[in-house]
């Protein structure tokens, strides 16, 4: 059943609440009640039916008793479909007065049964007497009346809630879930729109994040409360009991419910943790005690639900910015800092000090930059590397804490999206005994899971694999891999030399850094070994001229290097709520795009957290060090040359990769135009 249509505009007055309007009343007592009336009456019949009908088809010569089952339906049906039309009428009328009470809730259950039953009765009224067709008519009304009962009894209704809070929130992409709620007569709100009137206070901090949910008004001895799932009995069983008055489910989308969650409780539990600790709130900088605050049980939870949280979201990184103020924390979300909350600054420093602990930092240091790693156990047991920054900054440590989620980011070569043209190409480089393969691009544009992923494939050889890496990002069995320490000496290049005496097939170098590292790599792939690694440049032939620049002489990096590979991620618009894109005209020239062409953007959904962007996907640039290449390395020839010979060959350009994304719909064309390499 499809949603009901929200207008844009709506009467002032609400039905059954103190302000409702003659007309309201009217249209209830005369129109829709009889309809329900009838409907009612009708299902009534159908369900008595049901119970005694089915064993009748088990005897033998039932085919009259089936076409008087028939005939019955088709009588019930002729009157089902001018209801159901009524009712539909009738509900738009209902929903321009913003009521969604008890009422409200029967017509759409009843509408669900006539939608369940009405492909059986069409069938059956064109002669189709099937057994089977039949009981799966029935079937589906025993199986609204068994799962699909009337809605808790909201007394006069529910419309004492905030008149503005019923409008539907449209941007939630669960379209089920929706409808779902909707048959059974569970208001959705918009909490956005909601101002607080004190009964948010009668849910604890703690047991609004565990449960999801939000009391939003009293009245009556009810209580509504906001949750993401209205369908979940332990949830309503827990509230029940924690709560005074009778709670009367609601159901919002959940990127209202983290905005509801912060809105409402974020402030007061900053307070009552700091009165806790023993920290004045008005403090602007204590930093007392801080092991012992590291270690109190309201800043561990404060910490791990951050780190929870950012998981849950997808988050690549969360941001600990220290301000006048207070502390504001954003999760890097596809690319996106998106804001998340705001802490008082009395709390800052046991929150630093906690993340310390965690990342088995010095406690003490707070006028240097500190970096530290951990594998941190989740609420749920499962766990996830963590790689942690702490910088002193002017109001106070800012700290960037790196998620490194190893179910998400060791894929496959397959996973990776390259085209079958350079998975080819890729699978020939490294079938190489020796050689140098580089990926490049800025910093988290996805080069290291590249290399993890031609790791794993090549793992699957009986070879010896030797990686050092700063640090070692994810643990791949089978495979040496090392960590550079400075303190002991054991960097990129010192590593290297030593790998030489272990023996190695094949040699991962986290990243070329310095002349040192990219002349052993250089020495190590014409001697025989397979050398991967990573570069900073924006394109794949400027890559050549970085390591000339790094005194790699011309013809020993004409004789070992194999293909380089430029990379950059693409946020992909969200499918949910894309929209066409009015696209900048200088954009489409810089593009070559022709005016008629028609791009696609996100508008921003509770499916995509707002931001029009969900997920994000990889475009490559695959150069392949050709005979003609070779030859142009020789003679140091600028990087747009060896661009332009490369695509003469078959290149696909970055900036082509990512304009052929955008005319596919996968992601805007502004997307395409921040994407571009030239």
């Amino acid at each position: 059943m499809g949603r009901p249509v929200q207008p844009n505009s709506a009467p002032e007055a609400s039905c059954y609440s103190a302000h409702s309007t003659p007309e309201c009343k009217r249209v209830m007592a005369s129109d829709v009640r009889p309809c329900l009336d009838r409907v009612e009456g009708l299902v009534a019949r159908a369900s008595s039916q049901v119970a005694l009908s089915p064993a009748r088809f088990h005897a033998r010569g039932s085919g009259k008793r089936r076409a008087a089952l028939a005939n019955w339906l088709s009588r019930v049906s002729s009157r089902m479909q001018p209801t159901r039309n009524d009712l539909l009428n009738n509900c738009d009328k209902l929903t321009l007065s913003k009521v969604f009470d008890k009422a409200t809730a029967r017509a759409y259950r009843h509408l669900a049964i006539l939608q369940a039953t009405r492909p059986s009765v069409e069938a059956m009224l064109q002669g189709n007497t099937d057994r089977a067709l039949i009981l799966r008519s029935m079937g589906a009304i025993r199986h609204y009346l068994e799962h699909y009962p009337n809605p808790p009894d909201a007394g006069d209704g529910v419309a004492w809630l905030d008149r503005d809070s019923w409008l539907h929130d449209g941007d939630d992409a669960d379209e089920a879930r929706f409808d779902l709620a909707t048959r059974l007569g569970y208001p959705i709100v918009r909490l956005r729109t909601f101002d607080d009137h004190g009964a948010a206070d009668d849910l604890t901090p703690e047991r609004a994040r565990q449960l999801r949910a939000v009391p939003l008004s009293k009245a009556r001895g009810l209580v509504g409360v906001a949750l993401e799932d209205t369908q979940n009995s332990s949830t309503l069983e827990q509230l029940n009991f924690l709560m005074s008055d009778r709670v009367v489910p609601l159901l919002a989308t959940p990127h209202s419910m983290r905005e509801a969650i912060a809105h409402f409780y974020d402030h007061d539990q900053d307070v009552a943790i700091a009165r806790q600790l023993g920290l004045d709130p008005n403090l602007s900088n204590s930093e007392r005690e801080m092991e012992r605050l590291a270690r109190e049980k309201p800043v561990v939870g404060l910490v791990t639900d951050l780190i929870a949280e950012a998981a849950a979201r997808r988050a690549s990184d969360i941001h600990i910015r220290p301000g006048e103020q207070g502390a504001d924390v954003l999760y890097r979300i596809d690319d996106e800092l998106v804001p998340v909350r705001r802490f008082m600054r009395a709390l800052l420093p046991a929150i630093v000090s906690r993340v310390k602990v965690i990342a088995g930092m010095n406690l003490a240091e707070h006028r240097r930059p500190q970096d530290g790693r951990t594998r941190f156990q989740m609420p749920d047991g499962s766990k996830i590397d963590l790689r942690v920054s702490v910088l002193p900054a002017v109001f106070g440590e800012s700290v960037v804490i790196r998620l490194l989620d190893t179910r998400e980011s060791l894929r496959a070569l397959d996973q990776l999206g390259l085209s079958a043209r350079d998975r080819q190409r890729l699978d020939d480089v490294m079938s190489r005994s020796h050689g140098m393969f580089l990926t490049t691009g800025p910093t988290g544009c996805g080069k290291s899971t590249t290399l993890y992923a031609m790791l794993l494939e090549l793992r699957r050889q009986r070879i010896n694999v030797l990686t050092i890496e700063d640090p070692v990002e994810f643990f791949i069995e089978d495979i040496q891999q090392m960590q550079v320490n400075r303190a002991a000496n054991f960097t990129f290049a010192s590593a290297m030399r030593n790998f030489l005496r272990h023996d190695p097939d094949v040699i991962m170098v986290g990243e070329i850094r310095d002349g040192e590292t990219a002349g052993i790599a250089v020495e190590s792939a014409l001697t025989g070994h397979l050398v991967l690694s990573t570069l900073h440049t924006n394109t794949a032939a400027t890559a050549i001229t970085r390591l000339l620049d790094l005194g790699v002489e011309a013809y020993l990096l004409r004789a070992s290097l194999l293909a380089v590979m430029a990379q950059r991620l693409a946020r992909l618009t969200c499918q949910h709520c894309k929209t066409v894109e009015p696209v900048i005209p200088h954009i489409r020239e810089s593009l070559g795009v022709a005016p008629t062409e028609v791009f696609y953007h996100g508008q921003g959904c509770a499916h995509c957290d707002g931001l029009g962007i969900h997920r994000r996907r990889a475009i490559y640039e695959l150069l392949v060090i050709s005979p003609e290449v070779q030859r142009l390395i020789q003679s140091s020839v600028d990087a747009s040359v060896i661009q332009q010979i490369a695509v003469a060959e078959g290149m696909t350009t970055l900036s082509q990769a990512a304009l052929e994304l955008a005319r596919s719909g996968a992601i805007s064309l502004t997307e395409a135009w921040r994407l571009r390499s030239d």
